[in-house]
Protein backbone atom coordinates (compact mmCIF):
# COMPACT_ATOMS: atom_id res chain seq x y z
CA UNK A 1 0.00 0.00 0.00
CA UNK A 2 1.32 3.42 -0.89
CA UNK A 3 1.95 6.03 1.76
CA UNK A 4 -0.79 8.68 2.05
CA UNK A 5 0.13 12.35 2.31
CA UNK A 6 -1.86 14.73 4.56
CA UNK A 7 -4.32 15.79 1.83
CA UNK A 8 -5.05 12.19 0.77
CA UNK A 9 -5.58 11.15 4.40
CA UNK A 10 -7.97 14.07 5.01
CA UNK A 11 -9.91 13.13 1.86
CA UNK A 12 -10.27 9.55 3.14
CA UNK A 13 -11.56 10.98 6.43
CA UNK A 14 -14.13 13.18 4.63
CA UNK A 15 -15.27 10.24 2.48
CA UNK A 16 -16.08 8.29 5.66
CA UNK A 17 -13.33 5.68 5.45
CA UNK A 18 -13.54 3.60 8.63
CA UNK A 19 -10.07 2.10 8.31
CA UNK A 20 -7.19 2.85 10.61
CA UNK A 21 -4.87 4.97 8.45
CA UNK A 22 -1.83 7.04 9.38
CA UNK A 23 1.18 8.93 8.11
CA UNK A 24 3.94 10.80 9.97
CA UNK A 25 1.61 13.77 10.75
CA UNK A 26 -1.95 12.50 10.98
CA UNK A 27 -3.95 9.41 11.78
CA UNK A 28 -7.51 8.37 11.08
CA UNK A 29 -9.19 6.20 13.71
CA UNK A 30 -12.65 4.66 13.51
CA UNK A 31 -14.78 5.05 16.64
CA UNK A 32 -18.36 3.80 17.10
CA UNK A 33 -20.41 5.41 14.23
CA UNK A 34 -17.73 8.05 13.67
CA UNK A 35 -14.18 8.64 12.56
CA UNK A 36 -11.60 10.83 14.24
CA UNK A 37 -8.75 12.72 12.62
CA UNK A 38 -5.87 13.12 15.06
CA UNK A 39 -2.50 14.88 14.98
CA UNK A 40 0.61 12.80 15.63
CA UNK A 41 0.57 13.59 19.37
CA UNK A 42 -3.05 12.47 19.70
CA UNK A 43 -4.59 15.96 19.47
CA UNK A 44 -8.15 15.75 18.09
CA UNK A 45 -8.43 17.77 14.88
CA UNK A 46 -11.86 16.70 13.59
CA UNK A 47 -14.66 14.19 14.01
CA UNK A 48 -16.95 12.84 11.30
CA UNK A 49 -20.29 11.59 12.57
CA UNK A 50 -21.45 8.82 10.27
CA UNK A 51 -25.14 8.42 11.06
CA UNK A 52 -27.11 7.05 8.12
CA UNK A 53 -26.62 9.14 5.02
CA UNK A 54 -26.55 12.44 6.92
CA UNK A 55 -22.99 13.28 7.87
CA UNK A 56 -21.71 16.09 10.03
CA UNK A 57 -18.05 16.95 10.42
CA UNK A 58 -16.80 18.85 13.46
CA UNK A 59 -13.48 20.72 13.22
CA UNK A 60 -11.42 22.15 16.06
CA UNK A 61 -10.79 25.85 15.34
CA UNK A 62 -7.30 26.12 16.81
CA UNK A 63 -5.83 23.22 14.87
CA UNK A 64 -2.78 23.76 12.68
CA UNK A 65 -4.74 21.88 9.98
CA UNK A 66 -7.83 24.11 10.12
CA UNK A 67 -7.18 26.02 6.87
CA UNK A 68 -6.30 22.84 4.96
CA UNK A 69 -9.45 21.15 6.29
CA UNK A 70 -11.56 24.21 5.36
CA UNK A 71 -10.27 24.06 1.79
CA UNK A 72 -10.74 20.31 1.34
CA UNK A 73 -14.17 20.30 3.02
CA UNK A 74 -15.47 23.06 0.74
CA UNK A 75 -14.05 21.21 -2.30
CA UNK A 76 -16.21 18.24 -1.23
CA UNK A 77 -19.28 20.50 -0.76
CA UNK A 78 -19.19 20.47 3.05
CA UNK A 79 -20.05 23.95 4.26
CA UNK A 80 -19.80 25.42 7.78
CA UNK A 81 -23.18 25.90 9.47
CA UNK A 82 -22.09 27.18 12.87
CA UNK A 83 -20.15 26.51 16.05
CA UNK A 84 -21.44 23.89 18.48
CA UNK A 85 -21.42 23.98 22.32
CA UNK A 86 -17.86 22.58 22.48
CA UNK A 87 -16.52 25.35 20.20
CA UNK A 88 -16.14 23.08 17.16
CA UNK A 89 -17.08 24.33 13.68
CA UNK A 90 -19.84 22.11 12.31
CA UNK A 91 -19.92 21.29 8.58
CA UNK A 92 -22.75 19.66 6.66
CA UNK A 93 -22.92 18.44 3.09
CA UNK A 94 -24.68 21.08 0.98
CA UNK A 95 -24.84 20.90 -2.81
CA UNK A 96 -23.22 23.81 -4.63
CA UNK A 97 -24.93 25.19 -7.77
CA UNK A 98 -23.37 24.13 -11.05
CA UNK A 99 -20.71 26.50 -12.36
CA UNK A 100 -19.66 27.73 -8.90
CA UNK A 101 -16.96 26.90 -6.38
CA UNK A 102 -17.15 27.43 -2.62
CA UNK A 103 -14.87 29.72 -0.62
CA UNK A 104 -14.73 29.96 3.17
CA UNK A 105 -12.69 33.03 4.05
CA UNK A 106 -12.67 36.16 6.14
CA UNK A 107 -15.13 38.67 4.71
CA UNK A 108 -12.27 40.98 3.67
CA UNK A 109 -11.21 38.37 1.06
CA UNK A 110 -14.75 38.38 -0.34
CA UNK A 111 -14.61 42.18 -0.54
CA UNK A 112 -11.26 42.07 -2.35
CA UNK A 113 -12.61 39.56 -4.90
CA UNK A 114 -15.72 41.68 -5.35
CA UNK A 115 -13.75 44.87 -5.98
CA UNK A 116 -11.18 43.38 -8.33
CA UNK A 117 -13.24 40.95 -10.40
CA UNK A 118 -16.98 41.01 -9.99
CA UNK A 119 -18.30 44.49 -9.23
CA UNK A 120 -17.72 45.60 -12.84
CA UNK A 121 -18.91 42.39 -14.53
CA UNK A 122 -22.69 42.28 -14.26
CA UNK A 123 -22.95 38.79 -15.75
CA UNK A 124 -20.76 37.25 -13.02
CA UNK A 125 -22.45 36.87 -9.63
CA UNK A 126 -21.02 36.05 -6.22
CA UNK A 127 -23.52 34.14 -4.09
CA UNK A 128 -23.89 33.96 -0.31
CA UNK A 129 -26.10 31.70 1.76
CA UNK A 130 -29.25 33.10 3.32
CA UNK A 131 -31.24 30.45 5.19
CA UNK A 132 -31.36 27.59 2.68
CA UNK A 133 -31.01 29.73 -0.48
CA UNK A 134 -28.03 31.10 -2.39
CA UNK A 135 -28.53 34.80 -3.14
CA UNK A 136 -26.47 37.07 -5.44
CA UNK A 137 -24.57 39.93 -3.84
CA UNK A 138 -25.81 43.18 -5.33
CA UNK A 139 -23.42 45.52 -3.53
CA UNK A 140 -20.77 45.51 -0.80
CA UNK A 141 -20.01 48.59 1.29
CA UNK A 142 -17.31 49.09 3.91
CA UNK A 143 -17.55 51.44 6.87
CA UNK A 144 -15.96 51.62 10.34
CA UNK A 145 -14.63 48.03 10.55
CA UNK A 146 -17.88 46.53 9.18
CA UNK A 147 -18.94 45.25 5.80
CA UNK A 148 -22.50 45.60 4.56
CA UNK A 149 -23.55 42.97 2.02
CA UNK A 150 -26.66 43.81 0.02
CA UNK A 151 -28.64 40.86 -1.35
CA UNK A 152 -32.20 40.82 -2.73
CA UNK A 153 -34.51 41.84 0.11
CA UNK A 154 -31.84 41.96 2.83
CA UNK A 155 -28.63 43.53 4.11
CA UNK A 156 -26.08 41.68 6.21
CA UNK A 157 -23.51 43.35 8.47
CA UNK A 158 -20.24 41.52 9.14
CA UNK A 159 -17.04 42.46 10.97
CA UNK A 160 -13.73 42.48 9.10
CA UNK A 161 -12.52 39.28 10.77
CA UNK A 162 -15.80 37.32 10.38
CA UNK A 163 -15.61 34.25 8.17
CA UNK A 164 -18.20 33.70 5.48
CA UNK A 165 -19.02 31.00 2.97
CA UNK A 166 -19.44 32.39 -0.55
CA UNK A 167 -19.62 31.02 -4.05
CA UNK A 168 -17.66 32.39 -6.97
CA UNK A 169 -18.18 31.48 -10.61
CA UNK A 170 -15.76 28.93 -11.96
CA UNK A 171 -13.78 30.78 -14.58
CA UNK A 172 -13.27 28.73 -17.70
CA UNK A 173 -10.67 29.55 -20.26
CA UNK A 174 -11.77 30.05 -23.82
CA UNK A 175 -10.39 27.35 -26.09
CA UNK A 176 -7.55 28.54 -28.27
CA UNK A 177 -8.54 29.35 -31.83
CA UNK A 178 -6.91 27.04 -34.28
CA UNK A 179 -6.10 28.02 -37.82
CA UNK A 180 -5.89 25.43 -40.56
CA UNK A 181 -4.40 26.04 -43.98
CA UNK A 182 -5.83 24.07 -46.88
CA UNK A 183 -2.82 24.73 -49.08
CA UNK A 184 0.35 22.69 -48.88
CA UNK A 185 3.35 24.54 -47.55
CA UNK A 186 5.18 26.46 -50.26
CA UNK A 187 8.91 26.13 -50.03
CA UNK A 188 11.13 28.78 -51.48
CA UNK A 189 14.68 28.28 -52.47
CA UNK A 190 17.27 31.00 -52.42
CA UNK A 191 19.16 31.66 -55.57
CA UNK A 192 22.74 32.43 -54.99
CA UNK A 193 24.77 34.61 -57.28
CA UNK A 194 27.56 32.91 -59.17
Amino acid sequence: MSKLNDVELIRKFIQGDLSFLANQNLRLEPVFNSAQLLAKRGELIATAKLVGKIRAILVRQSSAYQELLNRILTEHQYLPIGINDQGLVEYEHSPIPSGYEANYTEVRHLWKAWRTHYSRKTNLKILIRSNQDWLPIQKIEFGQENFFLHVPGDEKMLCVSDRIIWLSPIETEEPATQFFVDQPCIQTTKKTAL
